[in-house]
């Protein structure tokens, strides 16, 4: 037996004993020649999303693919999902990265391993022989134009007509597709199975447009394991943690010494006039909260999209009726390490963690803080606060609270 040989059985061993370990909770790095199955034997499916969607709604779109492939590989289908990098998003303006971010910049992909059979782009890159990564098939999906046909919403898929990939491959210039196929799609993201199995030696499959497929599990015990496993880069907590405690002599999950905002502006003042307030209407409203709240509150943490001269305004109202604001403004060092992606991680981090909170009206950045909140243990009636228009109705916010 060759000395090659041997040391694969060795490694093969290693991971069957890993996996009697662990009992089936989670799934072995690819590069640790996974334990759920050999390179060559395994297929992968990876996506993408609509080019204008930010980073949070991205995450929402992984969470969809992520429990279809965890519940895949329960059925003993031998999928794993590869994270698409994040290259060019439209709200990063301070530091657009020229090269594709992996998913370990953000997130701390081993918790994401552990729920679902996840792999980033670039150890697929290291595993396949040719220096050209061939998709398969790319499914392009798109919405039907009447998604409440006589009245009913329901699911349904057709394949047919014209549409284009507008997308970039993240980037790279050595992704190639043998086959693009138009797909309008309604429904539940696991139907997607339905077409995948259209073709079943295919290997690499690809869906453009990723936001178009529903959750199966909103809401649900499974919904919230995954977005449980979705812990951040320990390098961005630790940040937060330090000026959390810094700034608010704060070093526990809950923390009762500041009040956290999230005040979106730039696209939001422009087309939904509607849900957010004026500068003065955001000042008085954060007063009445922390008023009512807790008033010896003093210390108020933001963060906001806004431009510099909204920034300070609102800072000066504040700080005329007697309040500490904070921003979180990184270095240059930081900025180059963390790119805007991290630095709007590090900004919910420390709104996850205040005392009290007041998000905006349908913004993923709100829901976000919300989910990390639910997590910690807030009560609902911290978390679940919205800022109104000046002027007309304000509709209270959902409440998605965790199922444990």
């Amino acid at each position: 037996m060759s000395i090659k040989m041997i040391i694969n059985l060795s490694i093969l061993f290693l991971c069957v004993i890993l996996t009697s370990a662990e009992k089936g909770d989670g799934y072995c790095d690819l590069k640790e020649k996974t334990c759920d199955g050999d390179f060559l034997n395994e297929k992968f499916i990876i996506y993408d999303v609509n080019p204008p969607e930010g980073f949070n709604l991205r995450r929402d779109v992984y969470m969809r693919f992520a429990i279809m492939l965890s519940e895949a590989r329960q059925h003993h289908k031998n999928w794993m999902l590869i994270l698409p990098p994040w290259y060019s998003l439209y709200h990063w303006q301070t530091t657009q990265s020229d090269f594709p971010l992996p998913w370990s910049n953000f997130f701390d992909v081993k918790s994401l391993k552990k729920f679902a059979p996840v792999v980033e782009l670039h150890e697929v890159f290291s595993k396949i022989e040719s220096n050209i990564f061939t998709i398969d098939r790319l499914y392009v999906l798109q919405n039907y134009p009447d998604a409440f046909e006589n009245g009913e919403f329901r699911d349904k898929w057709e394949i047919g007509g014209n549409c284009d990939y507008d997308g970039t491959f993240w980037g790279y210039n050595n992704v190639t597709v043998k086959e693009t196929v138009c797909v309008k799609y309604q429904g539940r993201i696991s139907n997607l199975w339905e077409l995948i199995s259209l073709n079943p030696t295919d290997k690499f499959v690809m869906f453009a447009h990723g936001e178009i497929p529903l959750h199966d599990q909103y809401g649900t015990k499974t919904f919230w394991d995954c977005r449980k496993s979705m812990k951040f880069n320990k390098n961005l907590i630790n940040t937060a943690k330090k000026y959390i405690s810094e700034y608010f002599n704060c070093n526990s999950k809950i923390c009762t010494t500041y009040v956290s905002v999230h005040w979106r502006r730039r696209d939001f003042a422009r087309s939904r006039k509607k849900d957010v307030p004026s500068i003065k209407g955001t000042v008085k409203q954060i007063d009445n909260a922390i008023k009512n709240y807790n008033p010896q509150i003093v210390n108020i943490f933001i963060a906001s999209d806004g431009q510099n001269s909204e920034l300070i305004k609102l800072e000066k109202q504040l700080s005329d009726i007697g309040y500490k604001v904070h921003f979180y403004l990184p270095t240059q060092s930081e900025l180059d390490k963390f790119k805007d992606g991290g630095v709007a991680i590090i900004d919910q981090i420390i709104c996850s963690h205040a005392a009290y909170f007041i998000g905006t009206y349908e913004s993923t950045f709100t829901f976000r803080i919300q989910e990390e909140r639910e997590i910690l243990g807030f009560e609902s009636s911290t978390t679940f606060n919205r800022l109104c228009p000046d002027k007309g109705r304000c509709e209270a916010p959902s409440k998605w609270k965790i199922v444990n």
